[in-house]
Parts: structure tokens; sequence; C-alpha cells
């Protein structure tokens, strides 16, 4: 499966809500999930979570770039099953759409069907 595990690690700890919940669901140790937001925080220079009593809350940094992992996650789905599609549901129902929003507060909808990508702009 074509992913970043940083990335997936990131919107674990979200879903979950703290490192040792997405440690367990994820099969790795918590030492391993903290190794993996550091290194992400580190790549993009900033602090993306503060951490406090088992529990974590997104720092402003942290909701921007939220935004980007869902759309990466995404994507690399997207890739993946546009080179190793599921023939039992090749034909089945798009993806969901990935909602963008654009600067003048407008919003533009993308998803993939088959190995063609859609873009719909909203007002």
């Amino acid at each position: 499966m074509l992913e970043d595990n940083r990335i997936k690690v990131f919107l674990t700890v979200l879903e979950c809500g703290n490192f040792t919940a997405a440690a367990l669901k994820l099969g790795i140790s918590q030492p391993a999930v903290s190794q993996n937001i550091a290194e992400l925080e580190r790549l993009l220079g900033v602090q993306l979570m503060e951490r406090a009593r088992g529990e974590i809350s997104l720092t402003e940094n942290g909701r921007f770039f939220e935004g980007y992992a869902r759309q990466i996650a995404h994507w690399y789905a997207v890739a993946d099953r546009a080179f190793h599609p599921d023939p039992l549901t090749l034909h089945s129902k798009d993806v969901e759409p990935v909602r963008l929003k654009l600067d003048d507060g407008s919003e533009a909808e993308v998803w993939a069907s088959g190995r063609d990508i859609h873009i719909e702009f909203k007002k």
C-alpha cells in the first residue's frame, strides 16, 4: 500500500485522541508514535500538538496541517487504487471527494473514479 507512515500516525493520533490508543490501533509502540510525530514536527519546523496528561490538542499549525494530511492520505489511496485496483470494487461508487477551501471563500471538491480526476467548484 502506498502511504507515508508519519501521516498515517498523525491522523490516527487525531482519531484516537492520544498516543497510547493510536499505538494500540496501529500495532506499534507508544514511543514509535511519539517518534513519528516528532519527526513530522521537525520536518515542518512547527509544533503540531500540545501534549498533556495523555491527551493531545492540535496547535494552530496542527489544525492547518491536518487538512494537508487528510488530502495527502486521500491521494495516496487514490494512486494506490489506480495501480492496484480491487476487481470487486473497480466499478463501484466514486471515491469520497476531498473538499478544499479556496482563497476567495469558495470550495472545490476533488475526487477520482477509475483513472479520471474530477474537480467541481462550489460557491
